[in-house]
């Protein structure tokens, strides 16, 4: 998924794609997670502008958006994702941010790149347990070494999230294997470390090297180390199914603080690719500790960027999600479903306990919030192509379920029920 546009580069030339697109968007409440609703309902206005191109071994992008639910997210102090910028007399504040601008090169066996993009270490409409694009994009040096048979991927970030002179550094890196056309397989880990005036490691950031080894050897323990393995398989043509399991193993057999897997993350899924040529389904399940991706050492040390989680937001928390992808009519693709949460009381962002190796609970703290949604997320999307509309498209994305909820925010309240959607119509022009 990371080089989606260096695939298929046409050897014989340059091509460029250039699209504007405005839009309106309302919002039934703020949070960009419909499981955890958060705010009043607020209708935005939206412009995009995307240019992708490519040449022979290269390939860049630029995308930057309006759009004024930057700035009011409720995950972030007063709503701003991003920084105050005055926009007078018009607008007081300006509401735009750069969400890609990237360039890669590629020889064979070699790609690297360069800026800022989403990335998802996971399958699609999955989201990975080592990387997802739930963050805000934020700018990287990534690689990739290998070919389709067997792989090295990675990327190095100095994240500037904290400030004053605090660092805050990531590394990731993993290696896959396609045993055979059905059988997948991967591991990796990832490094976060930082602090005050701390310099970059260059042992933490050698693409072959185990870090969880050459940092130990460095002398310098302040570090959070995250392991990851993964697996894929398809044992027909109808079925995938995939397991991938994440342990932060600072906190596996500690001297003096007992032992076991305290902060971890796991995922399960049964995907149906074929059930008709126009319908498929899928099965998740995933279970992230109270303590995953959090550092007992301090917040630079946390699996985040700007409080938000670099692979899962959520911890303390059991999902399991249905739905089925339905492409029912030309331009019309449908996936309805239910997702099911079970939600304890400790957040990503929250400091770590004293309590945390001494009988603490080690899942669903607290008092339990659980949710049951049914939904029906859509998308449809109307082209012209006709002059003198060539390149003009209409669409419609929206997103309507019913949040059933049992003691919400955690207060041993009884059952209660809300609409929790959103709907985006867009006008694209195409160059």
């Amino acid at each position: 998924q990371e080089m989606d546009y260096l695939a298929g580069v046409d050897m014989e030339g340059v091509k460029a794609n250039f699209e504007f697109s405005a839009g309106l968007k309302t919002l039934s409440q703020l949070h960009r997670d419909p499981l955890r609703p958060e705010g009043p309902s607020k209708t935005f206005v939206t412009f995009q502008i995307n240019f992708y191109g490519n040449a022979p071994a290269l390939a860049g992008a630029l995308r930057a958006r309006w759009d004024e639910h930057l700035v009011n997210d409720p995950q972030f102090p007063n709503g701003d994702a991003i920084e105050f910028r005055a926009c007078d007399p018009v607008i007081d504040q300006c509401a735009y941010r750069v969400e890609d601008a990237y360039v890669e090169v590629q020889i064979p066996y070699v790609r690297i790149g360069f800026g800022r993009r989403y990335r998802n270490w996971g399958l699609p409409r999955t989201r990975g347990l080592q990387l997802s694009p739930y963050a805000y994009s934020y700018d990287v040096l990534n690689y990739r070494f290998g070919s389709d048979k067997i792989s090295l991927t990675g990327f190095f970030t100095p994240l500037n999230d904290f400030k004053a002179d605090t660092a805050h550094y990531v590394s990731a890196h993993r290696l896959d294997w396609r045993i055979r056309d059905n059988l997948s397989i991967g591991l990796g880990e990832s490094v976060v470390y930082g602090g005050a005036s701390r310099n970059v490691e260059f042992n933490l950031i050698n693409p072959i090297g185990i870090w969880e080894i050459s940092g130990a050897l460095s002398g310098k323990s302040e570090r959070n180390n995250l392991g990851f393995a993964e697996a894929w398989w398809r044992p027909y043509a109808g079925l995938l199914t995939y397991g991938s399991f994440v342990v932060d193993n600072t906190s596996v057999g500690d001297e003096g603080r007992g032992s076991g897997f305290t902060q971890y993350a796991g995922a399960l899924g049964l995907h149906f690719p074929f059930i008709t040529q126009s319908l498929s389904a899928r099965l998740d399940f995933s279970v992230v500790s109270a303590l995953a991706y959090r550092s007992r050492v301090a917040f630079f040390e946390y699996y985040t960027f700007d409080g938000l989680g670099l692979a899962r937001d959520k911890t303390d928390v059991i999902l399991l999600d249905a739905k089925a992808q339905w492409f029912a009519l030309k331009g019309l693709f449908l996936e309805p479903g239910i997702e099911f949460q079970w939600k304890g009381e400790d957040n990503i962002t929250d400091p770590f306990p004293d309590d945390a190796f001494t009988g603490r609970d080690k899942l669903l703290v607290g008092t339990v919030e659980t949710t049951v949604r049914p939904v029906l997320d859509g998308r449809w999307h109307f082209p012209r192509t006709s002059s003198p509309w060539r390149g003009l498209s209409l669409e419609l994305a929206f997103d309507a379920g019913l949040n059933v909820v049992k003691n919400e925010d955690h207060s041993n309240a009884g059952w209660k029920a809300d609409f929790v959607g959103s709907v985006w119509f867009r006008v694209v022009q195409a160059f």
